[in-house]
């Protein structure tokens, strides 16, 4: 089930963060990041993914204005279960389609993140530019999906 992430859901989001730092670098103990989980809270901008027994599987957030994807993580043990699919359809779903979306992710060289770079590949995103080290040190670039009026993704 998708649905809007809330207070509630603060601790479990924080809990996926540490699963993916070595991959987008230190953010469970940071300040800043959890400012921002609250601001995607109360501006109705972050969707997660539960699984049967209710336990958050994934989580996305997005910016409206910007339209873009901001963060995308899902638990390992979740992943090739069609969550991020999922959560990316959704939170597309609440972006402004007239207008090309943006995503900062992994770079081609990067095997951690194949998977979420092939999900934005199956719905249309192409890199657009190099976007350096993320915090991590891992190498990034920023993906664009080309404006269009009505998507289909399978």
């Amino acid at each position: 089930m998708i649905r809007f992430v809330t207070d509630n859901d603060i601790n479990a989001w924080l809990e996926l963060s540490k699963e993916v730092e070595p991959l987008f670098g230190d953010m469970a103990a940071s300040e800043d990041f959890k400012n921002g989980i609250a601001c995607c809270i109360s501006a109705a901008s972050a969707l997660c993914v539960e699984n049967d027994n209710r336990d958050i599987e994934g989580i996305i957030a997005f910016d409206k204005a910007a339209n873009e994807i901001s963060w995308l993580a899902v638990r390992g043990k979740a992943r090739s279960k069609g969550c991020g699919r999922q959560l990316l359809k959704a939170a597309l779903a609440h972006l402004d389609g007239s207008r090309p979306v943006t995503v900062q992710t992994f770079a081609r060289n990067v095997s951690g993140g194949a998977a979420a770079r092939q999900l934005y590949l199956r719905f249309g995103f192409v890199d657009l530019k190099n976007a350096g080290k993320n915090p991590a040190g891992v190498d990034t670039v920023v993906m664009v999906l080309k404006a269009q009026r009505h998507q289909r993704v399978t």
